[in-house]
Formats: structure tokens, sequence, C-alpha cells
């Protein structure tokens, strides 16, 4: 078993691999508690510990009930007008305005703040917006990619039980594929959590863990900032491992009808 760890696609069952994870992730603690050496700015777990209850005592729970809420807002707004963007793409019209909107994957939105503060109104309506349309765009990209690889035979065979092409849209490319857009949205909620601090940090009057971790960076507080920072890579994990749950239920459920 030893070998097949250290060997280039070896098969490793699960809870073996669960056994070396939590062992490299207690090495990883243990190098930090005596490894890391005394006036630095690294801070020591103690002190990142006492950094966050000190933050939990402050309110940190609404802290971050309020990015979750931020989060979820943007997110189904996002997932609803990227999937109609993209589903309709399959119509001819519309590919060329859903492939405009993937490659402005590479134009920084920041620059677009002032206007879109106008047309928002600022606030938490601003935030919504810029993780919208920030969203979008990585949504879109991924939905026209999965678009594309179906493959021709599933269209062809549909088409060949009288279905009109307005209804293989339906069956094949929606419902059929659904678990696809679960994944899909799994997979960029990582880059909508890295944006999530910037976008709150904006406006800290809505409060949220990128207002809190924008103050602490400012005050140097390095034991707050990697309390705040674990927070969010926590909770990212859970969600993470929340909507793979989720899919597999899907994937279950559907084999079974």
């Amino acid at each position: 078993m030893l070998k097949k760890l250290f060997t280039p696609f070896s098969y490793v069952d699960k809870r073996t691999l669960t056994i070396v994870g939590f062992f490299q992730l207690s090495l990883l603690i243990l190098a930090w508690i005596f490894l890391v050496p005394e006036k630095t700015l690294f801070p020591h777990l103690g002190e990142v510990v006492d950094g966050w209850k000190q933050l939990w005592n402050n309110g940190f729970f609404y802290e971050i009930l309020a990015s979750l809420k931020l989060c979820l807002i943007a997110t189904v707004i996002s997932v609803i007008l990227s999937s109609v963007i993209a589903y309709a793409t399959t119509i001819p019209f519309f590919k060329p305005i859903g492939t405009f909107f993937t490659k402005l994957r590479y134009n920084p939105i920041q620059g677009f703040t002032l206007f879109l503060t106008q047309i928002s109104g600022g606030g938490r309506n601003l935030q919504i917006t810029l993780l919208v349309i920030f969203m979008s765009f990585y949504f879109i990209d991924s939905l026209m990619v999965m678009i594309k690889s179906i493959p021709e035979e599933d269209i062809i065979r549909r088409k060949a039980q009288k279905m009109s092409n307005w209804k293989v849209l339906w069956k094949v490319v929606i419902m059929d594929r659904l678990d696809y857009l679960f994944e899909i949205v799994r997979q960029n909620l990582s880059i909508t959590f890295m944006m999530l601090v910037s976008v709150e940090a904006m406006n800290k009057a809505a409060g949220g863990m990128g207002a809190i971790l924008n103050d602490t960076n400012r005050a140097l507080n390095f034991p707050k900032i990697f309390a705040i920072q674990i927070t969010i890579f926590l909770i990212g994990i859970l969600i993470d491992a929340a909507l793979r749950f989720v899919i597999n239920q899907f994937l279950v459920n559907r084999n079974r009808k």
C-alpha cells in the first residue's frame, strides 16, 4: 500500500486517502504550532484562535450571515440570467451575443463601478450587481461549453422521435443536463467567494466578512486576518461539499427513474 501511495496512477481506496489527508493536516498544524518563530508577522495558532473568539463576541456570526445572503441572492440571479442567455445561444441569432458575453471575462468591471453605482443606487444593490455581472460571464462560458459538448447523436435521436426543436432544447439541453448546471455552479462558486471580499469592502456599511477583513487588514491585526481567512476557507469547503451531495443525490434519484 505504501508503494501505491507514491506510484503515479495507482488505485488507493478512499479510506486510506482520508487517513493520509488527516495525517498531512496534522503535520501542517504541528508545524504551525512549533516551527513558527517568535516576533514575526506570521501569527501563532493560539493567537488566531483568540482573534476568532474576539470576532465572534463582536458579532462575527451576523457578518457571516450577511455575506452568505449576498452570495445566495447574487448566485440565484446570475444562474437564472446566465441560463437564459446560454440556452438562447442554441438559436443562431443569439449565439454572437452569448459569445460576446463570454469574452467579457477578460474585462475588469471595477472600471465601470461609477456607472453601475448610478444604475443600481449603490449600497447592497451595487454589491449584488457587481457579483451578478462578474459571475455571469463565467457561468455563460461554462454553460456554452457544456451545450457545445452535447453529442449530435442525442439531438438527432430526439428529432427522430418526432420531437420539435423547442422540445429538444427543453429535454436534451436543459432537463437531461441539470446536473451539469449544478456542477458548473459548484465549480464557479469559488470565484464568487474571491470576488465577495472585494465587493463587500466597497461598501462596509452593509457589513459582511469582506468589510471586516478590509478593516482588520488596515489595522494590521494579523491574527484576526488569519481567523477571517480561515473562516471563509472553511465555509467554502462546506458549501462545496453540500453541493456535491446535492448533485450526487440528484444523479441517484434520476437513475432510479
